[in-house]
């Protein structure tokens, strides 16, 4: 890919309203690609899938699905500017990314690393762990998109957002406003402009420590809302996913939860005894009329299961 076509790709990727960072990242991919197999417009299918391939084990199924994403809108454009004949991409294997556990950050660690954070670094934290946002947003959040007492956020794909600040994250920007002004980045780079993404997750993962990183701050602030209002949609709007099952994947379900679940779908205990580990285990007939009378009956039956267990 020579300067023309890249540089062609990049005002094409802008028009379609492409946000600055995927711009980057759609046009690195093919970098890296074509420092793999050569030209990327004398490149084949099968090389294509060799390449993606070859990758299971050493990207992480996410990532290889971002990259392969690149490789398609790259080769849909270059096929539709009559750059190449045909379209390598066009009939790619779809990347499976299997649904992982989230992680958020455990609440003592995000404390610890508040306290001990510059103004800045807390900053970072609050924005990440209360508001949820990307190190994306972080970055390039401005004083202009403070309106009063909420925050307008840029997303992916360029998606707008407004999300209302809290007392404590409201109280650090206007901090920071105090002492740089409102006329640059809350974030200002070296040379200008906001710091990049990359380097606002390199302070927070080494403020977090752990191996904790801005994700999973974000997976911290998706979660603690998820278990506080029930609502999957407001986490959705919140985390500004255009997909539920993107919101799904940031929000870790408590073992309490589920076993609310458990009891409420529960068959009632009708038979006269089971057995349980090898020990008898009285059954109470479960003619239950109320919540209380069942939360009763299953707080009874883990006691006695805790008490067989005890004894083997």
């Amino acid at each position: 890919m020579n300067f023309a076509t890249e540089k062609q790709y990049r005002t094409h990727l802008h028009s379609f309203g492409y946000a600055p960072g995927t711009v980057h990242s759609r046009v690195k991919d093919m970098q890296r690609l074509e420092r793999h197999l050569g030209d990327t417009l004398d490149t084949g299918e099968a090389q294509l899938i060799e390449y993606l391939s070859s990758k299971i084990g050493v990207w992480a199924p996410e990532y290889r699905k971002r990259v392969a994403a690149s490789v398609r809108v790259f080769y849909r454009w270059a096929h539709d500017n009559a750059l190449i004949n045909s379209n390598p991409a066009a009939r790619l294997p779809p990347v499976r990314v299997p649904r992982a556990i989230p992680h958020p950050t455990p609440e003592k660690v995000v404390l610890a690393a508040f306290e001990r954070g510059t103004l800045p670094e807390r900053a970072m934290i609050a924005l990440g762990a209360t508001l949820g946002m990307r190190r994306e947003e972080i970055a390039s959040c401005h004083p202009r998109d403070r309106l009063g007492v909420r925050l307008r956020v840029v997303g992916k794909n360029s998606d707008e957002r407004v999300l209302p600040l809290d007392d404590l994250t409201g109280s650090l920007l206007s901090q920071i406003e105090v002492e740089q002004g409102s006329d640059q980045y809350y974030f200002p780079g070296r040379f200008g402009g906001h710091l990049h993404p990359a380097t606002v997750g390199k302070f927070i993962r080494e403020q977090l420590g752990g191996g904790w990183s801005a994700h999973s701050l974000r997976h911290r602030a998706a979660t603690i809302g998820l278990e506080s209002t029930g609502d999957l949609r407001a986490v959705q709007d919140f985390l500004g996913h255009r997909s539920l099952t993107s919101t799904q994947i940031y929000t870790y379900v408590s073992t309490k939860r589920t076993e609310r679940v458990v009891q409420a779908a529960a068959l009632p205990m009708t038979t006269s005894s089971r057995r349980i580990g090898g020990s008898t285990m009285p059954s109470y007939v479960a003619s239950s009329d109320s919540d209380q009378e069942k939360l009763e009956l299953a707080m009874r039956l883990l006691a006695e299961l805790r008490t067989v267990r005890s004894i083997n």
